[in-house]
């Protein structure tokens, strides 16, 4: 499928001894960052077509939690959708990779183009020039950049799919405008704020048919609160990315959110859904706005009272030390192993259900030394995320 703006595969495989699927009376569902994000366009998919070490890694770690729907962060988008068909024919359905799993058969994808690296024509950073990859909507060197994807093993009802890439920043009530502190001026000017997006990437509203019944996967990757200056414009982007989906989940605050066909309005007030995606905002730690994902766990649509967590980020805490230190939110809650020196580890990825769903079990693929998977771990800085739900009898078709 070339020179299409979106794109989704259904590729039907069934295969005897091919491993075994979740119980039907439960769904995993996980969020990865994989950091499949290649300096160039088109060298992922050179990377993915000679057995390339960090994606069997990758996918034997998917193929260990064996996730039934799962969103990848950072996996560059091309329109064709060649790199992503690699990955899921050449490792994740591949008869033997090193080590003992299994094929795992996600045979539902969508992906679509994202605000990286897609030249705004302004000077974003304020440098004096106009072009490179600050001055895109989305930080990246080239469109597509840093994007990302949905697997399932469920049918996706494309049809249904929500994408809001284009949404305005300034059409956000209460924009969080960065202001200089040295000037006490705007960052942006005011052409450039009228024509910033909000989404660094962009904020999916994906429909799964789960056994009949509908499941809203809402994804994102907003930009990390850092790489900017004491006028915090990126930190102030990350709250407001974050707090899209708040709006989105709220009736009475999610009007001026407009999709790109046209359509305005957030999801209906008895959708059963999941937050997924790497939000580059922990709850209590880092450099975030304060409240900017707290909001959205403490939402009450939201059920946030499992945390997903694991043995490893305790070890990991505890031996790495630096800023670990400093750092108050238990460690076993952590997702990301960042900078020990600069920023410590974090809880910054997220698998995050709706109050409707009946929530089983998680975790958090972080072994701990000398558990079998620590060798796989070096992949990514972070962790696959994984929650097990039960959707209702009368979840909506």
């Amino acid at each position: 499928m070339r020179n299409i703006k979106y794109f989704h595969l259904s590729l039907i495989i069934f295969v005897a001894g091919a491993g075994t699927a979740s119980a039907d009376d439960h769904v995993r569902v996980a969020t990865f960052n994989i950091s499949f994000n290649r300096r160039s366009a088109g060298d992922l998919t050179k990377d993915l077509s000679d057995m390339n070490p960090q994606a069997i890694k990758v996918a034997t770690i998917l193929r260990t939690v064996r996730p039934d729907i799962v969103l990848l962060n950072e996996v560059d988008f091309d329109e064709d959708g060649t790199a992503i068909l690699l990955f899921q024919q050449q490792y994740l359905q591949a008869i033997s990779l090193p080590g003992d799993t299994d094929p795992l058969y996600l045979s539902h994808l969508w992906s679509g183009p994202v605000n990286t690296g897609i030249p705004s024509g302004r000077d974003l950073d304020n440098n004096g020039l106009i072009g490179g990859p600050a001055d895109s909507y989305g930080f990246g060197w080239f469109p597509g950049q840093f994007g990302m994807v949905v697997l399932s093993r469920f049918p996706i009802q494309t049809e249904s799919v929500r994408t809001f890439q284009r949404l305005l920043w300034k059409d956000m009530p209460d924009a969080r405008r960065p202001v200089d502190p040295d000037t006490g001026r705007h960052w942006y000017s005011d052409e450039n704020w009228n024509a910033l997006r909000l989404s660094s990437k962009s904020h999916w509203d994906v429909p799964i048919n789960v056994n009949g019944k509908r499941l809203h996967i809402l994804a994102s990757h907003p930009t990390p609160p850092a790489f900017d200056g004491p006028e915090d414009r990126n930190g102030c982007r990350n709250a407001d990315e974050i707090r899209f989906w708040v709006d989105y989940l709220t009736p009475g605050l999610s009007n001026w959110i407009q999709d790109d066909t046209g359509v305005f309005g957030g999801l209906a007030a008895d959708a059963h859904f999941c937050i997924l995606g790497d939000l580059n905002a922990d709850p209590i730690d880092g450099g975030s706005v304060t409240g900017a994902v707290g909001r959205l766990i403490e939402h009450p649509r939201v059920n946030s009272q499992l945390v997903p967590q694991s043995e490893g980020a305790v070890r990991a805490s505890s031996e790495q030390e630096g800023k670990n230190r400093q750092h108050h939110a238990p460690a076993a809650n952590d997702t990301a192993d960042f900078s020990d020196k600069t920023v410590g580890n974090l809880r910054v990825d997220f698998v995050l259900p709706s109050r409707t769903l009946q929530v089983m079990s998680g975790g958090v693929f972080w072994p701990a030394p000398g558990d079998a998977g620590t060798e796989l771990l070096d992949c990514s800085d972070h962790r696959l995320v994984w929650i097990n739900i039960g959707l209702p009898e009368n979840a909506a078709d």
